[in-house]
């Protein structure tokens, strides 16, 4: 899995950052599910977007409690799209599943980040599947998971078979 992978933050918004914290404009989110066969998104806050990728691991649980993972050197492949949407918060995709990351921060608390991340979430089902965006939260609310990177960043996901058009 990739564990940090983003562009360069908003510094008016998330403060000077190294590689260390994730944001909206990803970093460092340590989510198992960035792995090989996923797509990611990321919002693009600077011209270039200044993508940078790194922290590779063999395996980590949810949540990284330890502060680690077994690390592993890795070469990396990326195919870069570039698209014209706009993104509030890094999402991922794979074949089965989608999910939008949100993360903690100063004044922003772990429940926050869950809310944050359900309501991404379905406003990214309303704009796919044409399903109304309170429809997805009920939706999210029978069947969504949540998936813990590291102590700052979660994924809120839905596997795709829940959201097939005969519901």
């Amino acid at each position: 899995m990739v564990g940090t992978i983003g562009t360069a933050p908003r510094l008016e918004a998330e403060g000077a950052s190294s590689s260390f914290l994730p944001g909206r404009h990803g970093g460092n989110m340590d989510l198992p599910d960035i792995c090989p066969g996923s797509r990611v998104s990321l919002p693009v806050f600077y011209e270039g977007a200044l993508l940078y990728v790194g922290d590779a691991h063999a395996v980590q649980g949810d949540g990284e409690i330890s502060g680690t993972a077994v690390e592993m050197p890795a070469e990396i492949t990326l195919k870069i799209d570039i698209s014209e949407r706009s993104l509030r918060w890094p999402r991922i995709e794979s074949e089965q599943e989608m999910m939008c990351v949100a993360t903690t921060s100063a004044g922003r608390s772990f429940e926050d980040a869950v809310r944050i991340a359900f309501l991404e979430l379905a406003t990214w089902i309303e704009e796919r599947y044409g399903i109304d965006r309170l429809d997805g939260l009920m939706i999210c609310s029978l069947a969504g998971k949540i998936r813990v990177g590291n102590l700052w960043a979660l994924a809120a996901k839905i596997e795709k078979k829940y959201l097939a058009k005969s519901l």
